[in-house]
């Protein structure tokens, strides 16, 4: 049996008013088109800045439709905004977010099985929120690790659990520490073999003593200038998942034609990775999906 290939995307960063990343996401369906993994997964951060320009997320919606494999997604920070007293673009989560998000992807979770695996995304903005949804998102997880029936189980998250170390503080890089404590106790209780995440715009890994964490690059923006983690690429990319039985792997791709747009001096001057100007569409890099 030949193994399952997951071709795993995040920070997309798409915006039809914002479309500096466009390119990069092009090439990326048409690598898709071209080796046709089994599907793929999104982890979050589809859009450029969809808590205050709501048409970032149907644009996005309309660019994983050019997808043509299977897909899932999960939000990021940059699609419903994100947890927590302080949240480090000030754009907290809310109900509103989470209806717009709903509205045009659907569920903002998804639990999906495929031979011997059982792969689970999560919203980990909700985690720590507070709201409402965020009882019916634990009893989600709850639910999904408990009936798994003797399969590996995979969890895709936005957020990474943490870049250091299990104990580390708050950064706003990472799923809240009280949320971060409950969720590592059921993973671990439950045997997760890894956690795919994104948000960090860089490829690396993390251990625990049950399950590999990994991160995977964005197709958007390099920032050199973040606080980053050391002992990872800080390049585009995405990541290729090959799950066979209940075994694993996990590698960087860096596809010839994606460019590392360096954003630090748009950053430096603004003080915020979206506050970028305005860039007209340019309909010759995404054709007629661009409408």
């Amino acid at each position: 049996m030949h193994p399952l290939r997951i071709w795993q995307v995040s920070d997309t960063h798409l915006s039809r008013s914002h479309a500096y990343f466009q390119d990069n996401w092009n090439e990326f369906v048409n690598l898709v088109e071209a080796e046709k993994p089994d599907f793929v997964i999104h982890s979050g951060d589809v859009a450029f800045n969809a808590p205050e320009v709501p048409d970032d997320i149907l644009f996005g919606r309309q660019q994983l439709a050019r997808l043509t494999v299977s897909w899932r997604v999960i939000p990021g920070n940059h699609d419903v905004g994100e947890p927590g007293e302080a949240p480090r673009l000030e754009q907290p989560v809310s109900a509103a977010s989470l209806a717009l998000w709903r509205q045009h992807f659907g569920d903002d979770c998804f639990c999906h099985d495929v031979g011997a695996w059982r792969l689970i995304g999560l919203n980990s903005e909700l985690l720590g929120s507070g709201l409402d949804a965020e009882a019916s998102h634990w009893a989600f997880l709850s639910a999904a690790l408990a009936d798994a029936a003797g399969r590996a189980i995979g969890l895709f998250v936005h957020k990474p659990l943490f870049t250091i170390a299990e104990d580390e503080g708050q950064s706003g890089m990472t799923v809240l520490p009280a949320a971060r404590r409950r969720l590592l106790a059921a993973l671990k209780k439950a045997g997760v073999k890894f956690i795919g995440s994104g948000h960090l715009h860089a490829y690396g890994s993390r251990t625990t003593d049950v399950f590999e964490c990994v991160w995977c690059p964005t197709t958007a923006f390099v920032d050199p200038s973040r606080p980053r983690p050391t002992e990872v690429t800080w390049r585009t990319g995405f990541v290729e998942w090959q799950l066979t039985g209940d075994g694993f792997s996990h590698r960087l791709v860096q596809p010839p034609l994606f460019g590392n747009l360096d954003i630090t001096n748009w950053t430096r001057s603004s003080g915020s990775t979206i506050s970028l100007p305005p860039r007209p569409v340019n309909r010759q890099l995404c054709g007629t999906h661009c409408v």
